[in-house]
């Protein structure tokens, strides 16, 4: 049987060039060490950052001595594995050099058994500085480039993020980042194994092709699939060319919100002839067949994900590193794919600037209904092309693929994050660059996945245009986008009902922290401070959203006010535009909106807060990804003509529209109404049954408000609309007629009752007597917590009823002493 010991204690790590050494911990990295030990100060706070860049420019050392039992060394083959060194690495062993690493995405296996000692083995890991090799691999001065401001990131196969980016500080560290252990085996041991599932009417077979090192003719292979306890289907041979098994009535996996997630267990066992274990593997699987959908349509070429034959729209949102420091980040990574889970995501998007995900991210995902679409670790530059580089990416590759062919909710790989986009005029006047961006893109990835991978499809980069490979990626007919009109570009939230791309993978807006979570960081409350400067990476973000703030909302009276105001923006941003790409279904069939979560305490264009509190955004996408959804789009538009600042408005009319993504149609009942905002009445209604057919969007009325208009005003009205369905949460959606801060909200009176449902959890059932937008609720002393809802309108007639969970234990009195209610107009009027 294989013999595994963990080398993860009795570490100490200090720089090459002095001889004090300080306790480590691995899997971790120099700058968690040092702020372990009381060396530097807490990297995240305050401007830190800035006075630790020396680290980058040190080398480390890290070593520890263990000894190793009988049973260890009687094995005739004794590997040291190391699943993660990041990244220039020297491995040495009782005093010899047995390895050299120079990319942190290719773990390590070398045979040590001739140099191992029962007692006193010394382990030393040696870690070359990044910057050095960057210089001598740039062979000139290094500039800034993307993201990055002391440049050559490209140089070095190491998280790309690690160098800085628009959301993230530059700790460009070192360490032993996975797990570092000892195998030892004798005779024989599974290497590594390939699954594929061939799915049919029959049911789904499932065919497990083992690779085995000194396996022969007396080794038996064996594959079982179990489902709970029950073992479904098993398979025995002493050939290697797969085992198959059967899965007659199989219950399949499926994406959230399409049916449940089905977890079966894989087995696979390597014996001898006398029945004695050698060696075993075990993975979660899921019976899914998940398919890159391109084929020609009556608007170009399609862009979808069909999963078990039925075509699904993709719901989800970007990944980053859930922690600069990735060894930190396994707890936060959880918490955040549940909240993924919550806010009816069914996919996400793994960024090409941070790290291949680990197996527990996949699994979590596996288990909440997540589909994966991976970037390779490439992002926003255009990459070396000399023939060592290249071996190291195809080194790379071959490793990641094999290590996640067998997931079955890996839906792609795609090769890179928008080099094409932002580098295609440079490939076009630089051909050698072009030529390596073709050989690494287009011929090294592709093959590996070929070679090596499973069942997932291979897309080039994200964003891309296949009918203009090297060219422009922006096309409405076919591929995916990344739209960032909307942000960058200071377009107007309008601007996203003119566009009707395939697939939109990135596009998004910014909003500051959560008090709470800046107050980890500083003690400021000036959006403007150094403090808060140090933790708004895009240089022109702060301008940014105080012009969208400014074109929806009232001047904000503090500072927590210009916190909400900026969530309220961002939330009402991404709502606008995903709305319409799911009303624009089956022509547009994905929103993946920039970005799920952050790395460390800043002002970005995350839904969730470092640590994991719920931005308003998250919220709304719980909302707004929701199988069931009523979607009101205004007819006509409001325009101001400058030189008098005059408001001109023709809109007089709203389209109500249903979506439905759910697995089967269902029976509905729609009601609109309109209100007045002054006198908290409605003016008007309507409504019906509706028939709403599984992956359909249409148009359920166009609401004439031209009369009401007349009486009322454009700026004393706003309409209400319900869409309940069996099985589903009822969707609410409040539309305006203009900005919010052109609108006379009266200040609100809340009738509230809570009662604690069971230990950490409360029900609040809120009233109010007029018409309140945009509520919210939260705890004193940064207390966390989740709410079924949150950030929600309330109206007169409504009665309101949000579960909620706190996270640490809470009485009832507690809860209701530290229990705030606010709402948008509490962020301009005393």
């Amino acid at each position: 049987m294989i013999t595994s010991f963990k080398i993860h204690s009795g570490w100490t790590f200090g720089r090459c060039d002095e001889s004090v050494r300080y306790a480590a911990k691995v899997p971790g990295c120099v700058h968690t060490d040092l702020h372990r030990e009381g060396l530097i100060p807490d990297p995240f706070y305050g401007q830190n950052e800035a006075q630790l860049q020396w680290i980058e420019e040190c080398d480390w050392e890290y070593s520890t001595e263990f000894d190793a039992s009988d049973a260890l060394l009687a094995a005739d083959h004794i590997d040291l594995v190391a699943n993660g060194l990041d990244t220039l690495a020297t491995v040495s062993l009782n005093g010899q050099v047995i390895a050299e690493t120079s990319n942190m995405f290719v773990g390590l296996r070398c045979p040590v058994g001739g140099l191992l000692k029962k007692q006193g083995n010394q382990l030393l890991v040696r870690f070359a500085n990044p910057m050095d090799y960057i210089r001598a691999r740039e062979g000139k001065p290094l500039s800034p480039i993307a993201c990055d401001p002391i440049g050559g990131r490209q140089q070095i196969r190491k998280q790309q993020c690690a160098f800085g980016w628009d959301w993230g500080p530059r700790f460009a560290s070192s360490g032993i980042w996975r797990d570092i252990y000892l195998e030892a085996w004798s005779s024989a041991r599974i290497e590594d194994y390939k699954v594929e599932q061939t799915h049919s009417p029959a049911g789904v077979s499932v065919r497990v092709i083992p690779e085995l090192l000194g396996a022969g003719e007396s080794t038996l292979c064996t594959a079982r699939l179990l489902f709970g306890d029950v073992i479904v289907a098993e398979s025995s041979s002493r050939e290697v060319e797969g085992l198959v098994l059967m899965v007659e009535k199989p219950e399949l996996w499926w994406p959230n919100g399409q049916g449940a997630q089905p977890v079966y267990r894989l087995e696979l066992e390597l014996t001898d002839e006398a029945g004695a274990l050698l060696d075993s593997r075990s993975q979660a699987l899921g019976l899914c067949e998940v398919l890159l959908d391109r084929q020609k349509d009556e608007w170009g070429e399609s862009f979808q994900f069909k999963v078990n034959g039925r075509v699904i729209f993709a719901k989800g949102a970007n990944w980053i590193p859930s922690h600069c420091f990735v060894n930190e980040g396994e707890e936060l990574a959880m918490d955040a794919l549940d909240s993924a889970r919550d806010a009816n995501m069914n996919m996400i998007r793994v960024w090409g600037g941070g790290v291949y995900e680990s197996d527990t991210f996949f699994q979590r995902c596996l288990e909440n209904g997540l589909l994966i679409w991976h970037d390779f670790m490439f992002a926003c530059w255009t990459y070396p092309g000399d023939e060592a580089y290249l071996a190291s990416v195809r080194e790379e590759a071959v490793y990641q693929v094999r290590r996640l062919r067998n997931h079955s909710h890996l839906a792609l790989w795609c090769g890179n994050n928008e080099i094409v986009q932002m580098h295609w005029e440079k490939m076009r006047d630089h051909p050698e660059e072009a030529q390596a961006y073709v050989k690494l893109f287009h011929e090294i990835l592709p093959e590996v996945i070929e070679t090596h991978g499973g069942a997932s499809a291979y897309w080039p980069s994200s964003g891309w245009n296949p009918q203009d490979p090297m060219g422009f990626t922006d096309n409405v007919d076919s591929g995916d986008t990344h739209f960032w009109g909307v942000w960058a570009a200071r377009q107007p939230v309008e601007a996203y009902e003119a566009l009707e791309h395939r697939f939109f993978s990135e596009f998004g807006m910014q909003a500051y922290p959560w008090p709470e979570t800046a107050a980890t960081f500083t003690k400021s409350r000036n959006i403007f401070s150094p403090d808060m400067n140090c933790h708004q990476k895009n240089g022109s973000g702060n301008e940014i959203i105080f012009h969208y703030i400014s074109t929806l909302y009232r001047f904000p009276k503090d500072y927590e006010s210009t916190v909400y105001l900026s969530q309220l923006n961002q939330a009402y941003c991404l709502r606008f535009g995903i709305e319409h790409m799911r009303r624009n279904m089956p022509r547009t069939m994905g929103a993946l909106y920039w970005q799920l979560n952050d790395c460390w305490p800043v002002a970005s264009w995350s839904s969730l807060d470092f640590g994991g509190r719920w931005k308003v955004l998250q919220y709304a996408a719980r909302r707004f990804f929701a199988p069931l959804l009523v979607s009101v789009k205004r007819v006509g538009e409001e325009t101001v003509i400058w030189s008098n600042n005059y408001r001109v408005s023709d809109i007089n009319a709203m389209e109500v529209h249903t979506i439905y993504d759910g697995p089967c149609s269902v029976t509905g009942e729609l009601s609109w109404a309109l209100w007045s905002i002054q006198s908290g009445k409605q003016v008007a209604d309507g409504g019906g049954v509706v028939e709403l057919l599984a992956g359909e969007a249409k148009l359920y009325d166009t609401v004439d408000c031209e009369a009401a208009i007349q009486e009322y005003g454009r700026d004393d009205l706003v309409l209400r609309t319900r869409l309940s369905a069996p099985d589903n949460e009822e969707s609410c959606n409040t539309t305006f007629f203009s900005a919010p801060r052109h609108l006379e909200f009266q200040k609100p009176s809340y009738q509230l009752e809570v009662v604690e449902l069971a230990a950490q959890q409360f029900e609040l059932t809120l009233q109010s007597d007029v018409i309140a937008y945009q509520v919210f609720l939260n705890l004193d002393d940064a207390l966390e917590f989740r709410a079924s809802d949150n950030a929600f309108e309330l109206f007169p007639s409504e009665v309101k009823k949000v579960l909620i969970r706190v996270l640490e234990p809470l009485s009832l009195d507690d809860f209701k002493r530290k229990l705030k209610v606010f709402s948008y107009y509490d962020t301009y009027e005393e």
